[in-house]
């Protein structure tokens, strides 16, 4: 396998794949050699991409400082619809998004703190498939609350007030999570020509699909928490009902026996809480027509009970379901670079 563009070799050692974990006597060295093949790349993301968490998170810090004592930019909150877990805000001028957890959430969301916690956890430790945003986790941290817009002052007040504090000219930050910005799915969509549009339409449908293949399942799969990024891909980064396809129980949509059934505007049948209903999915996607012809031509079978439950059963015996970090093409064309008869696929 022969990767020869900046953009493929971007995305091996991206932000939302798992630590290499590489046994290096010198660190430093190998960032600097990658450093030259990705010159846009944060220095943070290749400590960290390199199993560099502790040295990654420093330079993140480092770089954060730079910015802000060469920029006079605001924080306010980030593009897409507010959350209702986390408070998410951006700094205009700085490619990342902050992320903390609300005091409270309304009912619907019938989880805990710590629940939050554990599935950033769950997702730190497994294997992110190039589909899950690394979130790095930071405490007490301290910016300067002269950079804060008003509307997100006054949000961190009403909103987190039990884990921001002003000290002096300071707001402190107890918890947060500080991960790559991407554009949200939905606003791409919306704002993206129509071949843009279905590229990123159908990756949506290849990230839940990657995702499943490794025994992840989004929970949420409403496209305000998929985020799309430079390169085109889709990635996910709303964690709060993330978990893992073998703890579901994929159903088909029961039958109703009458009209009455049939009419109703709630749901008629008993449904437990790890319950899923995959031909129900398209229900809440806003495609346009076109969109969802294109998605279901190449990701229909993710609308049915039976793949979910077929995949269950593989994951469950222990088979080995890769998901590589590069198109299948590159694999022809390295084959075509060693054997000069071999048809050219690239």
């Amino acid at each position: 396998m022969v990767m020869l563009d900046e953009d493929d070799v971007s995305i091996v050692f991206g932000f939302a794949r798992s630590y290499f974990h590489a046994d290096l006597e010198r660190v430093v060295e190998a960032v600097v050699f990658l450093r030259r093949l990705l010159p846009r790349k944060p220095l943070s993301e290749l400590f960290t991409v390199l199993g560099r968490a502790r040295q990654g998170k420093t330079e993140r810090y480092r770089e954060l400082a730079r910015h802000l004592a060469s920029s006079d930019d605001l924080f306010a909150h980030a593009r897409g619809e507010r959350g209702l877990v986390m408070i998410c805000f951006t700094l205009p001028s700085l490619d990342v998004v902050f992320k903390l957890i609300r005091d409270r959430f309304p009912p619907v969301k019938n989880i805990l703190r710590q629940d939050v916690l554990d599935k950033y956890q769950f997702v730190f430790r497994h294997d992110r498939a190039g589909r899950l945003v690394d979130a790095q986790e930071f405490k007490r941290v301290r910016l300067p609350r002269a950079r804060f817009a008003p509307a997100l002052l006054e949000e961190l007040a009403a909103e987190a007030a039990e884990s921001v504090h002003e000290d002096g000219d300071d707001l402190v930050f107890d918890h947060m999570y500080i991960e790559r910005r991407m554009v949200p799915l939905n606003i791409l969509l919306r704002e993206a020509d129509e071949a843009t549009a279905l590229r990123a339409v159908l990756d949506y449908g290849q990230a839940i699909r990657d995702l499943a293949l490794s025994n992840v399942f989004a929970g949420d799969l409403l496209l305000k928490n998929f985020g799309v990024t430079r390169h085109g891909r889709v990635i996910f980064y709303d964690y709060d009902e993330l978990c893992r396809v073998t703890d579901c129980r994929f159903r088909d949509v029961p039958q109703a026996s009458n009209d009455e059934d049939e009419m109703r505007g709630e749901t008629w049948f008993y449904v437990a809480d790890n319950d899923v209903f995959p031909e129900t999915f398209l229900n809440f996607l806003a495609f346009t027509d076109a969109q969802r012809e294109a998605f279901l031509r190449a990701h229909g079978d993710l609308l049915t009970a039976d793949f979910w439950r077929g995949l269950q059963r593989r994951l469950r015996a222990g088979d080995l379901l890769e998901v590589l970090p590069y198109q299948p093409r590159r694999i022809h064309a390295a084959s075509s670079l060693g054997d000069p008869d071999a048809p050219d696929h690239r």
